[in-house]
């Protein structure tokens, strides 16, 4: 537990991964260890090329590690295969990336119930909770839209009601804003840390906005693909 009583979500130790370059072997993280508590509101920050992405996606699952052990939810990610991967992936864990990926021939609507259904929940109960999350993220009027017809924003805010409806443990955001302009970028700031205290959501996000990073309660700040400083604002 932290100071604050909370639980830990994630627990990362030694997390070290290499890519393989035309100059040879690029060491991009080196023995990481970070620790995420239930309703953390968390921002990685470092230089363009720190291996802030490389993180995320290894600690969210979406990768694996050359070495080191990461346990989530209480359960070690790294022993389960790819199918089990992608399973507890889908319970536990949203994503919202730098691009949206929403599905361009569904509406707001059915982009959202997507990852309801694949966990096996009815159209029903499916369409319900993507109803009310997109409520929350003040898109009632424009559910029935497809992406084509949503503005950058608003295209986004679906991505979080997405990452959001199957009510995970953790979402973990890489540069959610970063193809925003400021005005567009400052509001999903805001939608983020709202979500944060009304729903208790815990955030794991990448930026180099540096406004983000100082709203969120912790700044983890990488350097040569080591953790440097763990900031608490």
């Amino acid at each position: 537990m932290d100071s604050a009583g909370n639980n830990c979500l994630l627990d990362a130790r030694g997390i070290s991964r290499e890519f393989q370059t035309s100059e040879g072997p690029l060491e991009v993280l080196r023995g990481i260890d970070l620790q995420v508590y239930q309703g953390d509101m968390m921002a990685v920050v470092g230089e363009s090329g720190v291996g802030k992405s490389t993180l995320l996606h290894i600690l969210g699952g979406l990768d694996r590690p050359d070495s080191g052990e990461i346990t989530l939810m209480g359960e070690s990610i790294l022993e389960r295969n790819e199918a089990e991967l992608a399973l507890f992936r889908n319970r536990h864990v949203g994503f919202v990336f730098q691009h949206h990926y929403l599905l361009e021939d569904f509406t707001a609507i059915e982009n959202v119930m997507m990852p309801s259904l694949i966990a096996g929940h009815s159209v029903t109960e499916a369409s319900r909770r993507a109803e009310q999350l997109l409520a929350e993220v003040g898109l009632s009027d424009r559910m029935k839209h497809r992406p084509r017809q949503l503005s950058g924003g608003e295209q986004q805010r679906v991505a979080v009601a997405r990452a959001l409806v199957n009510e995970p443990g953790l979402v973990i955001a890489d540069e959610p804003s970063g193809n925003l302009d400021l005005k567009n970028g400052e509001k999903l700031h805001k939608l983020l840390s709202q979500l944060n205290i009304s729903r208790g959501t815990t955030f794991l996000l990448a930026t180099h906005n540096l406004d983000l990073a100082r709203s969120c309660r912790k700044m983890v700040m990488l350097e040569y693909g080591r953790v440097k400083e763990i900031v608490v604002n």
